[in-house]
């Protein structure tokens, strides 16, 4: 019995491992999917903003008639990743600047993402072609990490497929884990400085490491925007955007107890 549990196991593991491979392994050819849906998103690079990031990513395409603001519905490609031989997320987003033009939007980011999935051998799936017929935001895990279709609402209305990677989805939640004390420190000497409840303050979690330290993204109150580095000998310090006006300064530095 356990030696049939086990080959059962290997099956399912194997099964797994070829689906996400075909979809995030490659990415430098990931990145040439979409060029037939006149979306050249450039050669897999490392990002000049983000140490230990990779990344291709298209110009905004423009589209159809111009909207009463003056620009056409537009759609964009975008590969991201933390590995030179490794995708963690890919993302294809429509921009409907022009209201009127709302059904060919959905109708370019269908084509687009149908391509994407055909040109990685695999099988859109069933819950997402759904949602992109009925424009409703999903959301959603499978075999190869998880899927999304995220609205955007503000002065135009933004959409975008984003499908991440299994494995990087492990991995974020390892790191998640491990600096959880760390983020519950941060919130706490940020409320501190600016004198308000821990609680009113929100952030994922998710760590951005960096040369010598790591930060946690924060928001507060009245648009306080806030990133807590945390540096060895637990030091830390404390940039923030108070009520939203960038840039962000330094407001505070100390030890974290």
């Amino acid at each position: 019995m356990r030696k049939f549990i086990a080959v059962a196991i290997l099956i399912v593991l194997k099964a797994y491992n070829g689906q996400a491979a075909e979809l995030f392994d490659n990415p430098r050819e990931l990145c040439r999917t979409l060029i037939t849906d006149g979306l050249a998103a450039g050669r897999w690079k490392p990002s000049r903003s983000f140490e230990g990031e990779w990344l291709c990513m298209t110009s905004l395409v423009s589209f159809g008639p111009i909207g009463s603001n003056g620009m056409e519905n537009n759609i964009a490609f975008y590969v991201n990743g933390t590995r030179s031989d490794r995708a963690d997320d890919i993302r294809i987003k429509i921009n409907i600047n022009n209201p009127n033009g709302r059904r060919q939007a959905f109708n370019r980011l269908i084509s687009a993402t149908e391509s994407l999935f055909q040109a990685r051998n695999e099988q859109i799936p069933t819950a997402l072609s759904n949602a992109l017929k009925q424009q409703k935001p999903t959301k959603f895990k499978t075999d190869f990490g998880q899927v999304e279709l995220i609205l955007e609402p503000g002065r135009i209305d933004s959409y975008k497929v984003v499908l991440t990677d299994a494995r990087f989805i492990a991995t974020k939640e390892k790191q998640r884990s491990e600096s959880a004390g760390d983020f519950a420190l941060c919130k706490q000497v940020v409320a501190r400085k600016v004198s308000y409840a821990a609680s009113a303050l929100s952030g994922d979690g998710d760590s951005v490491k960096e040369k010598g330290f790591q930060s946690f993204y924060l928001k507060g109150q009245n648009k306080d925007l806030f990133f807590c580095e945390v540096h060895l000998g637990r030091k830390y310090k404390i940039k923030a955007a108070l009520g939203g006006k960038f840039p962000f300064k330094y407001i505070d530095a100390g030890t974290l107890e």
